[in-house]
């Protein structure tokens, strides 16, 4: 959390369509974090890193985001990426912090 604090993160730079694409794109992503969480300030970093304006939800602090996780993904644990798809049926809920890296890695590096 130290760290978190303070050093703060560089955005990727990239030309404004890219950006609003990418603004429009990560709307559809929530991540579910604690802010104790190694793990979670690992990949709430990596989304700044990126340039994502992801919705970030802290489930230690709200018990509707607890309560989102155990209705929507089934479980109760942090870090975990929601990624909505066109349909309902298409929603990703990623529970695995090198699952969500990799996601984001394969999805969104240049």
């Amino acid at each position: 959390m130290f760290a978190d604090y303070w050093f703060k993160v560089r955005p990727l730079r990239r030309s404004n369509a890219e950006q609003s694409s990418l603004d429009r794109e990560s709307r559809r992503i929530q991540l579910y974090f604690c802010k104790t969480c190694p793990a979670s300030i690992k990949i709430k970093r990596r989304c700044q890193k990126l340039g994502l304006r992801v919705v970030e939800k802290d489930v230690g602090r709200v018990n509707a985001y607890r309560n989102e996780l155990i209705h929507g993904g089934g479980e109760v644990r942090v870090p975990c990426l929601r990624v909505e798809g066109r349909q309902d049926q298409d929603t990703r809920w990623l529970y695995s912090s090198v699952k969500i890296m990799k996601y984001l890695e394969r999805r969104f590096e240049t």
